[in-house]
């Protein structure tokens, strides 16, 4: 299986990962602190 990357910091995504609904999305990054950057960003080019 290959190596996943978290779509927020480019680093290694390890033990599955974090999964978040991002504009009705869900995608997989590697922590809490991306899962709320994503969240963060999204609603922020939303605005």
């Amino acid at each position: 299986m290959a190596a996943q990357k978290c779509p927020v910091c480019d680093w290694e995504i390890t033990d599955g990962g974090v999964k978040v609904t991002v504009g009705g999305t869900e995608i997989t990054v590697c922590c809490d602190d991306c899962a709320k950057d994503a969240i963060a960003k999204h609603s922020e080019a939303k605005a």
